[in-house]
């Protein structure tokens, strides 16, 4: 055993802890980084027992795992925070491994290591609060700019009530003509209000729901123009789609001219009608068709201006989709079809 331990003084010079512990828990060999590791002196823990150089450490984890290995003779590799007797603290890398003596531990002070890793881990923490706070401003911003955005639509929606509202007033007062005219102009404003309205009252400020919206629209027109509502059908054939407002506005006033057109003219003296909405995106480009089972598409009379500046509007709205609007041929009613990006 002498020979054993004689032949471990080799491993003195090196940077790495080097220790043999007997049975009776006595220090048979260690080198002088064990020795600087545990802030002792060779000749002070040769022949003596860990637990007369370290009291109390037969009390830790590192001793009931130096016990474990000693007992069951089994190889272990843990880290460990060591106490010195001074109070003092280090991290180790341990591996322990028996032997005929008793059993042999390798020991690395990873303190450094330690200290660089609960540096990041609270960098991390640092940068996670930041994101957290900055995340919270950013939405604490964003519901402001939501109630604004609400707000400003509610404004507009207003506005143009306001605006429909005074026109009401001046038909009261108008020769029936003018008041078709003004009728017909107040139903555009409440189209252009009522995306509004869809608006500031939609999870999302940006954009409309088509066909919840459309079948306001419908709804809206017929409480104009008919008096047995009931009559009319609208049916819907369109994926579920949401647009901008800067889209939805253009389409609803078109599409408020053609159902307007479709109630006065196509369903003229009749107390029942059916039109049919359909929408679709393909390959990048939206395809709108409109039909209804009136009595078709009736040409105007050359001094019919208000016909005239009807499809003079649709046309306009159309190309403000960047599209143009194709009259199809049918059998029953109209068969109008618009494609946009």
């Amino acid at each position: 055993m002498k020979r054993s331990i004689l032949n471990l003084s080799i491993l003195d010079s090196l940077l790495e802890g080097f220790q043999v512990i007997g049975y009776d828990w006595k220090y048979l060999y260690v080198n002088r980084t064990v020795a600087n590791q545990g802030h002792s002196r060779i000749e002070l823990l040769i022949g003596k027992t860990m637990m007369e150089c370290y009291p109390g450490i037969e009390n830790t984890y590192l001793f009931s795992q130096l016990k474990k290995c000693m007992d069951e003779r089994i190889t272990l590799q843990f880290e460990n925070e060591f106490t010195h007797n001074d109070e003092t603290k280090n991290w180790f890398e341990l591996r322990i491994e028996p032997i005929p003596e008793g059993i042999f531990v390798l020991s690395t002070n990873i303190t450094n290591r330690k200290k660089a890793e609960e540096e990041l881990l609270q960098l991390k923490d640092d940068l996670e609060n930041k994101v957290q706070m900055r995340t919270a401003e950013l939405e604490k911003l964003n519901n402001e700019k939501d109630v604004i955005l609400k707000e400003m639509h509610h404004r507009v929606k207003n506005n143009l009530q306001i605006i429909s509202s005074l026109i009401r007033l001046q038909m009261e007062e108008g020769d029936n003509d003018f008041n078709g005219v003004l009728d017909k102009t107040q139903s555009r404003i409440e189209t252009i209000a009522s995306i509004h309205e869809s608006l500031y009252k939609h999870k999302d400020l940006a954009l409309i729901n088509v066909a919840d919206y459309w079948k306001k629209l419908f709804k809206d027109c017929l409480n104009s123009l008919v008096r047995e509502s009931a009559n009319f059908k609208l049916n819907l054939d369109l994926d579920y789609l949401e647009l901008p407002v800067d889209k939805m506005i253009p389409l609803g006033l078109l599409i408020n001219e053609w159902i307007t057109n479709s109630i006065l003219h196509g369903f003229k003296g009749r107390d029942h009608g059916s039109i049919h909405l359909s929408l679709h995106l393909k390959a990048g480009k939206y395809l709108l068709t409109y039909k209804d089972d009136g009595i078709g598409f009736v040409k105007a009379k050359e001094n019919d201006k208000q016909h005239h500046f009807g499809h003079f509007l649709i046309d306009g709205f159309a190309g403000q989709l960047n599209g143009a609007v194709q009259n199809k041929k049918s059998n029953v009613g109209v068969h109008f079809e618009l494609e946009f990006e």
